[in-house]
């Protein structure tokens, strides 16, 4: 399963003891999962229906999100270190505004909330964000527009308490590059692999989409004055300096 993948993919198994687990041992870890969700369901819908009670529900807007995912089982690992996988990086952002935010509206634009829910909310408030701010207000997509501007959406990872360990990823609707910086890289055929079980960084039919990712992370990284980026591992980036 992580052929082709990073060494400390492997490692986090040993690391948090799962190495070799089967569904016996897996099945109760998911199951209460599952059941903490079906309980935060519960309390959202108990929230829900009181501001529906007190009237309070047009002026109102109500954001359900999490800063990650967990891995809870997916490619034998649990938690959310030294990985790029959609189980951690996608998340859930649903949004109840009646009156203002279209009912029933799903959306496939690229959002980053750590930065476009702050924007939203200034937005809907009616007052200028900061100059600081770099989020995009998220109400034209609540109203039906379906665009962010974004053709690609980023994420950065430094480390835990496992140790450092650095990671850029750069994610268009088809493609996911995962610049490790002292391990193999990462591309993921997302359409055709979902479940990114098929590391193609080595493929030689996905050199284009490869360099492609990998330019458009360095001007991200530019952008961002990202510290990890300098001479010696733009090069790598540009010239492909990876095993």
């Amino acid at each position: 399963m992580l052929q082709g993948k990073p060494f400390i993919q492997a490692q986090q198994r040993r690391t948090w003891g799962v190495e070799g687990w089967g569904w016996e041992r897996w099945a109760p870890i998911v199951a209460r999962y599952l059941g903490e969700i079906t309980l935060l369901d519960e309390q959202v819908g108990r929230l829900l229906a009181a501001l529906d009670r007190l009237g309070l529900a047009e002026n109102t807007m109500v954001v359900y999100t999490s800063d990650h995912g967990d891995l809870c089982g997916a490619h034998g690992m649990l938690d959310k270190h030294y990985v790029m996988y959609e189980d951690v990086v996608r998340v859930p952002l649903l949004v109840r505004w009646p009156g203002h935010a279209q009912t029933g509206l799903r959306s496939r634009a690229f959002v980053c909330h750590a930065l476009d829910l702050a924007a939203t909310f200034c937005a809907a408030a009616g007052v200028e964000p900061p100059t600081s701010f770099q989020g995009r207000s998220l109400l034209p997509l609540l109203t039906g527009v379906e665009s962010t501007g974004r053709d690609s959406i980023y994420s950065t990872y430094h480390g835990s308490q496992f140790g450092l360990y650095s990671q850029r990823m750069v994610r268009d609707q088809r493609w996911k590059y995962v610049w490790n910086a002292t391990a193999e890289d990462e591309l993921y055929d997302l359409q055709a692999d979902p479940g990114e079980t098929d590391n193609r960084a080595r493929d030689p039919a996905c050199e284009n989409d490869l360099t492609r990712l990998r330019a458009r992370m360095i001007g991200w990284m530019e952008q961002t004055e990202d510290p990890l980026l300098n001479d010696w591992t733009r090069a790598q980036l540009l010239q492909g300096r990876k095993p």
